[in-house]
């Protein structure tokens, strides 16, 4: 990884901090008689106060908005990851970086795999510098100090999850040292899952589930908890995963929305984390990039093949896919999001984290395990909120399948589902290579950027077909 980029990044982080300190210096009377001069203030003086480490998590979750992975915009993973697999088609000339994602062209010199790399490590960064500079606070008290750090571990690891899924073996980077960290060497996929299920495990441990839930803007106990039951699925430890959905549903107070027109709306019941809008009023930039007003689609649509797979009568497709014409021709396109302008107060947000997940995710290990029955169920509750009739007498194979299709049309365009769901379930390369010219099963791992094997050999070899 670019080390320096990042450490320049990690220091313009730490100024934005002391700027935010300053301002609030000026607008307090409560900070009035902090006693460095302004113009001198100190690591201690940032990680001295509770509100002074807020703006600095503030600061994290703006760049996941913004400019992350977690980004509605075009360099998110909702439209690129959408191109990559085959949930969105291209119709735009003027988005090449995004062509390349769609046409299984994409190269180590792309820089839209550069900025997926760069921004998770710059987080990253910034997470280790929260969480040195929390622990050696002298000033926080120790519930804020515990809360902090939970928060923070989470972050790093959910960052790190998304990074290992789209890049295999990567570096996991757990402090601010550029010495230590300027010739960092990829892990094996193995070590860095246990890196995540650690900092998890951590996490759940200092987030008590009574914290401020701040509108679920901030991640919870909960939080943690739901990426830990997904890493457990993904790992295909069935039992761990089941235990820790069944912990959710059973003890988290959330509850599904059975109103779908309602579910990507701002106070839905079954959103564990969602990003704030930035300013009153914001709402996301998945509706600014997904919501086709006229025909034809000015950059993407869904595909067909989406399309064709919801089943008649699924109320997800009443609600959740919109529709354009230009009077001979239809397109249609995400529709979870539909407020793309400011309104008079913020109606939507980023969802990171939804219940529902849970379900899909016990109805999966159960049936993994050959629990057939209360996979059936939960499946079955997923599809009722839909007004689709329940599912039974289906063997093990055929359950999973319908699993994996419930998957397709409830997380469609969310945060690259359908491309992780594909490739951890070994079924990219049937459903992808007929679609991708020069598909191959090498594919389903971006390319470490150049510039990065280029500034730290350690990171070579390059992954497998690039």
């Amino acid at each position: 990884m670019d080390t320096k980029k990042i450490l320049t990044s990690y220091l313009r982080f730490i100024a934005t901090i002391m700027g935010v300190v300053l301002l609030t210096l000026c607008s307090c009377e409560h900070y009035l008689e902090v006693d460095p001069p302004k113009n001198q203030l100190t690591g201690e003086v940032v990680f001295g106060d509770d509100a002074t480490v807020d703006a600095a998590f503030a600061h994290i979750y703006a760049e996941l908005r913004e400019n992350g992975f977690t980004t509605g915009g075009t360099q998110g993973l909702s439209y690129l990851m959408g191109h990559y697999s085959d949930e969105l088609e291209l119709y735009s000339s003027s988005l090449p970086g995004v062509l390349n994602f769609t046409n299984n062209t994409v190269l180590p010199s792309d820089t839209g795999v550069k900025n997926l790399w760069d921004t998770g490590y710059r987080l990253i960064y910034a997470t280790n510098a929260l969480l040195e500079g929390v622990s050696t606070s002298a000033s926080l008290v120790e519930g804020e100090k515990e809360r902090f750090l939970g928060e923070a571990y989470f972050i790093r690891a959910f960052i790190h999850f998304h990074l290992m899924n789209l890049f295999g073996e990567i570096p996991y980077i757990m402090s601010t040292d550029y010495e230590e960290n300027k010739d960092a060497g990829r892990l094996g996929v193995s070590m860095v899952h246990q890196h995540i299920v650690d900092d998890l495990l951590l996490a759940k441990e200092l987030l008590a589930s009574s914290a401020p839930n701040f509108e679920r803007f901030r991640p919870d106990q909960w939080s943690a908890s739901a990426l830990l039951a997904r890493v457990y699925l993904y790992q295909e430890d069935w039992q761990m995963a089941i235990d820790e959905a069944s912990i959710i549903l059973s003890d988290s107070g959330y509850s599904l929305n059975l109103e779908v027109d309602k579910v990507f709306q701002k106070e839905s019941p079954e959103t564990l984390w969602q990003l704030g809008p930035g300013l009153p009023g914001s709402n996301t930039k998945e509706a600014f990039t997904f919501v086709i007003v006229n025909g034809p689609p000015p950059n993407s649509a869904l595909t067909q093949t989406l399309i064709n797979s919801f089943e008649v009568g699924d109320a997800r497709f009443e609600q959740w896919v919109g529709s354009a014409t230009d009077g001979s021709e239809t397109w249609y396109f995400p529709y979870k999001y539909r407020q793309y302008v400011p309104t008079a107060s913020t109606q939507e947000c980023s969802i990171i984290f939804r219940l529902v997940e849970q379900y899909l995710i016990l109805a999966e290990a159960n049936a993994q395990l050959g629990n057939l029955g209360p996979a059936l169920e939960f499946l079955n509750t997923v599809r009722s909120r839909a007004s689709l009739s329940p599912l039974s007498n289906l063997d093990q194979a055929s359950l999973l399948e319908a699993i994996q299709a419930e998957r397709r049309v409830e997380f469609f365009s969310e945060q690259g589902h359908r491309y992780f769901d594909l490739k951890r379930t070994g079924r990219a390369n049937a459903v992808l290579g007929p679609l991708k010219a020069g598909w191959e099963g090498s594919d389903v791992l971006l390319p470490i950027p150049e510039s990065e094997l280029l500034l730290n050999p350690n990171l070579l070899p390059q992954n497998e077909g690039y």
